[in-house]
């Protein structure tokens, strides 16, 4: 009998421990459903195009390799015409490899594909460069352009290992701790576009809406340098993805 009551006892003990636990995690999962239908009724996952009254982003290529975006967008100044010597990445799952081939995208000044060429050869393109300037990614001069409305933790991740970061220029560094879908303004000059993107990592265990710089978004917003914004307005958005290749978009006004 008096064993029967000691363990009612710390039966209940325990109950009372952790109820205040079960309830802080019910109502944070009920804050995260609300949340994310409210988001969800004005933001749009970017791989589907977005909600705006005076922009459209159409995809250009979802097969580039990473790294080789930067410094390939460029702005012909005489012709007005956008000139992107890129590559493709394709992957054949039959023999395992990945084939590389050159892409050469031509657009006006509107955003209209003017031209496509794919190749697998290289081509001597020097001569269509001499006018050009290249477009700039403003997210490295100006963090005020974007900022996240909301994050949505959906898994959490930590990094065990004690050296990690240990011999690297910059340190350790902090560890990515929870992984979820971000919910982006990307202020554009007419409007802010409302952008859903997942696989954004974040590194503040309280994450939730707080600076850019608290999360890993890995995308670029490239545009023209700003004495040259009057022959164009277009942009191009680039989501760089952690595993596989890059993702290339157009902005362009309706």
């Amino acid at each position: 009998m008096k064993w029967f009551n000691m363990a009612k006892r710390i039966t209940i003990i325990i109950l009372l421990i952790s109820l205040p636990f079960l309830l802080f995690y019910v109502a944070t999962k009920l804050s995260q459903m609300y949340n994310k239908m409210h988001y969800d009724t004005s933001y749009k996952n970017y791989e589907e195009g977005i909600n705006a009254e005076s922009y459209v982003l159409l995809p250009v290529s979802k097969v580039i390799p990473q790294d080789l975006i930067s410094g390939n967008i460029n702005f012909d100044t005489l012709s007005h015409k956008f000139i992107l010597p890129l590559k493709h990445q394709y992957y054949d799952e039959q023999k395992q490899e990945a084939t590389v081939t050159n892409c050469m995208y031509v657009f006006d000044k509107n955003g209209v594909l003017l031209s496509k060429t794919e190749s697998a050869e290289e081509s001597e393109q020097e001569t269509e460069f001499e006018h050009c300037v290249k477009l700039e990614d403003i997210f490295f001069d100006n963090s005020k352009c974007v900022s996240v409305a909301y994050f949505l933790k959906e898994s959490y991740r930590y990094s065990w290992n004690p050296f990690r970061g240990i011999g690297s220029p910059t340190g350790a560094g902090r560890n990515m701790t929870w992984e979820g879908t971000a919910y982006v303004d990307l202020k554009l000059k007419k409007e802010a576009l409302k952008l859903k993107i997942g696989e954004v990592f974040a590194q503040n265990f309280f994450s939730n809406k707080v600076e850019r710089n608290d999360y890993a978004l890995y995308i670029s917003l490239y545009q023209l340098p700003l004495k040259f914004q009057k022959m164009s307005s277009i942009s191009f958005f680039v989501r760089r993805k952690a595993y596989g290749p890059n993702e290339l978009y157009i902005i362009k006004s309706k």
